[in-house]
């Protein structure tokens, strides 16, 4: 078996998989490098450990970020170990090549008072405002990815019952509460969203057809651009900031962190406990409120 045709059927395996294609991509993106270093009539067979780690020392002395390098080996784990499953190759080569360490980044989020202001520079009056305040208050309320928004439809929101069915990476289904706040817009806008435009999608756009990422990233670059007087309020406002704000926000308000990974639909923990770092420095602080000697009757 040749290198390149075991990473095609690699990814025609991750396609039947169902996984999505921003998935499929990462995986061409990070393994089609190492097919050509190797060359594609390659013998799949003749990949050994000490190969790939000149490979590995090969990518770290390009011009990339830690972090992009922790990408690329951990798509070629993933190649390597599926190789081994597959039998065209006598040991699990996966285990041999090192997951390198990446510098934890600060995560950013949004203060009290920029949430206030972002929410008020909607204009609900009109279904467009509407439309835009409901999507960022389900990325900030209840944690959901851009990609969430525009599968969101509307047979998935259960507003008077409190919830919303999300279809999330991988095809995962998990339901997410709503706020209060949210549920009071979102009835707002279902109220006056027209009904007979053949398309069960929640967010539509002007011309009454569903919303797609293009849509959900002019809305993020008009918020960039905002200004009050000669301030402009939101120059670092992305989606996944509103999905950072809500889980750090979250946890500090004292919710459970195996609930947070639930609501944010990640396999496990490892990805929610970055955002319990944040809350740490302010637990420190604030320790009058948790301390339970100085908190006796």
């Amino acid at each position: 078996m040749t290198l390149f045709n075991a990473f095609q059927e690699f990814i025609i395996t991750q396609q039947l998989k169902g996984n999505s294609e921003k998935t499929v991509d990462y995986y061409k993106n990070c393994i089609m490098p190492m097919v050509k270093y190797f060359g594609e009539k390659f013998d799949v067979s003749a990949l050994s450990a000490a190969e790939l780690r000149k490979y590995a020392l090969y990518l770290r002395k390009r011009d990339i970020t830690d972090n992009s390098f922790k990408t690329y080996i951990k798509g070629i784990k993933a190649f390597l170990h599926w190789l081994f499953t597959e039998d065209y190759t006598e040991i699990n080569l996966s285990d041999k090549l090192q997951l390198p360490k990446a510098q934890r980044k600060t995560i950013d989020v949004l203060t009290p008072a920029e949430v206030k202001a972002l929410f008020h520079s909607f204009d609900t009056r009109n279904i467009q405002g509407l439309r835009n305040y409901c999507i960022c208050a389900l990325m900030l309320d209840s944690g959901l990815r851009k990609s969430e928004i525009v599968r969101l439809k509307l047979s998935d929101l259960h507003i008077f019952e409190g919830y919303a069915v999300i279809n999330g990476k991988g095809n995962k289904q998990r339901l997410v509460p709503l706020g209060n706040t949210s549920k009071k817009y979102l009835i707002k806008y279902t109220s006056i969203r027209p009904s007979d435009v053949g398309f069960d999608s929640l967010f539509l756009t002007k011309n009454n057809t569903p919303i797609t990422d293009a849509t959900i990233s002019r809305l993020f670059k008009s918020l960039q651009v905002t200004k009050v007087g000669d301030v402009h309020l939101f120059r670092r406002i992305h989606p996944h900031l509103l999905r950072h704000t809500f889980a750090t926000t979250f946890l500090e308000n004292g919710g459970n962190i195996y609930t947070l990974q639930q609501i944010l639909g990640h396999t496990t923990l490892e990805m929610v406990k970055k955002y319990v770092h944040i809350t740490q420095a302010k637990t420190v602080v604030n320790f009058k409120n948790y301390s339970p000697l100085d908190n006796l009757k």
